[in-house]
Formats: structure tokens, C-alpha cells, sequence
């Protein structure tokens, strides 16, 4: 009886770990990362985001100086490079491989300080499992251009983009109803979800402010793209 207790036990334990790392979003279709940028973390306050990745099912690897048509069997994550101290990644599935089949999930939790304030240039280290006709080859690849903001004074309402203030309100909305504070013009290109489609939306511009209404999409994460003065900026919305 104790055996079969023990047993049960560390099955729960097992179940219960890989709940708390992430959920991936099955409607993801399209192969890819999403969203293209972590969400801004702030200081002491405890932090979580999820990457969701679905890999690619065909390639092009470079082999003995050819070009070679391939299929992909599995990406494996080796490491997030930049992470500020005490922060760390997690995957679901829990070993870090990822197919073309399902989608998967990177988790990354830490706890940022106030001297941890600044931008973090994130790279994603791979090893890409990749077949052309009878060569198995394991290609080492790296997805750069991430960034991590740590902002230093706690506010969850304010974007740094280079300098320029930004303030987004409420965030999430309930309502779908957003109102955009800023002190450069602000003009928005497009606003696109976490499976880079397009939606609809409305957008009101007022002076300094602009009003975003988008009670027509379903809940969840959309992306702002606009320029801010003559810099181009992506806004982060939580339906």
C-alpha cells in the first residue's frame, strides 16, 4: 500500500510540475514564435511570460558545401542567452523538443530588482533535427532580435520606447476599449494577434491621445504596430 501511495504521489508530482510551467495555445497554426516580444517586466514584482512555438516540418540546411532540401524532425531549445540573473526558462513538453505535430510552450519566471533595470537582448539557442534523404543532421541555429524591458518604478502602464512615454489604459480591457497616452504622434500600421493575422479594430486619434476598440476580436493577445513620432514601436494589448 505504501508503494502504490509513493507511486501516485510522485505521478501527481509529475502532472502537477509541468502544469505550473506553461499551456500552449492550440489554435496556433502557422510555424513560428509568438508573440514577437516578451512582455515588459517590472521591478519586484514576480514575472512570468510564455513564448508558444510550433516548429517548422521542412528546411534548408548547408552540408558539405550544398544546399540540401530537409525535413525537420524535431527542434530542441538549449538556452535562452541574456537572461538578468535569477531569472530561468522552462518548456512544455518539459524536455525542450518541439515538432511541427503540437505546439509548445518556453516559460520564463524571475524575480527583477530595481538595480535589474535596463533592456536584455535575448537570444534562443536551438539544435535543429533535420533529415535529407538518409543523413540525419543536427543543425545548431539561434533565434536573435528579442529584448526584455525591466522597468525600475513598478508601473504596469508605461512602455519604455527609447525615451518616449507611452501610457496604455486599462490593460487588459474587458470591454476591448483601449486609450493610448502619449507625447510624440502616435500613428498605427496595424494590429495583428498572436498568429501575426491581421484584425479588425477601430482607432480614434485626439490630440495626445488615441482610442483603440477592438469588441470584435476574440480575447486574448493582440499587437499594436505604430510608429511613435518617427520610431516604430510594438504595443502589447490583453483582451
Amino acid at each position: 500500500m505504501k508503494r502504490v501511495l509513493l507511486m501516485a504521489l510522485v505521478v501527481v508530482s509529475i502532472f502537477a510540475a509541468q502544469a505550473q510551467v506553461c499551456t500552449p495555445d492550440m489554435t496556433i497554426t502557422e510555424p513560428g514564435v509568438y508573440p514577437d516580444q516578451p512582455d515588459t517586466a517590472y521591478a519586484d514584482q514576480p514575472y512570468s511570460f510564455n513564448f508558444q512555438v510550433l516548429a517548422l516540418r521542412d528546411t534548408n540546411v548547408v552540408f558539405a558545401g550544398q544546399n540540401l532540401d530537409a525535413t525537420i524532425d524535431s527542434v530542441r531549445i538549449n538556452n535562452v542567452i541574456g537572461l538578468p540573473a535569477s531569472f530561468t526558462f522552462q518548456c512544455n513538453p518539459l524536455d525542450c523538443m518541439f515538432t511541427w505535430l503540437a505546439v509548445g510552450c518556453i516559460n520564463l519566471q524571475g524575480n527583477p530588482t530595481q538595480s535589474q533595470a535596463g533592456v536584455y537582448p535575448l537570444e534562443i539557442a536551438t539544435t535543429v533535427f533535420a533529415r535529407a534523404g538518409i543523413l540525419a543532421l543536427p543543425v545548431p541555429d539561434t533565434a536573435d532580435g528579442y529584448e526584455l524591458v525591466i522597468q525600475g518604478d513598478g508601473s504596469a502602464s508605461v512602455f519604455d520606447v527609447s525615451a518616449n512615454e507611452l501610457r496604455v489604459y486599462p490593460n487588459p480591457s474587458a470591454s476591448g476599449k483601449y486609450t493610448l497616452s502619449s507625447n510624440q504622434p502616435l500613428s498605427i500600421i496595424n494590429i495583428i494577434n498572436v498568429q501575426g493575422k491581421s484584425v479588425t479594430y477601430d482607432a480614434t486619434p485626439s490630440q495626445k491621445q488615441t482610442y483603440i476598440d477592438l469588441n470584435s476580436v476574440p480575447k486574448g493577445i493582440y499587437i499594436v504596430q505604430a510608429y511613435l513620432g518617427e520610431e516604430r514601436v510594438s504595443i502589447r494589448l490583453l483582451r
